[in-house]
């Protein structure tokens, strides 16, 4: 029985993981809502610092032009 039930517990974390996975890896316009122009600029920012491996004030100095469109 306890293995049972501790098969069951696992299972049922698994299953609650894959489905936050899947809504969090999915886009924005499967979801209907529309992203607002600084959204957009936003999510862009922090793709291209996440691409440049920017941490702490550096990714502030690079945060500050890139979302403000100055970049």
């Amino acid at each position: 029985m306890n293995k049972f039930v501790a098969a069951l517990l696992l299972a049922l974390m698994m299953s609650t993981q894959a489905f936050a996975e899947s809504d969090a890896k999915r886009p924005e316009a499967e979801s209907g809502k529309k992203l607002t122009k600084q959204q957009m600029r936003m999510k862009e920012c922090n793709r291209e610092a996440k691409e440049k491996k920017l941490r702490g004030a550096e990714r502030k100095r690079f945060m500050k032009p890139c979302l403000s469109g100055k970049r």
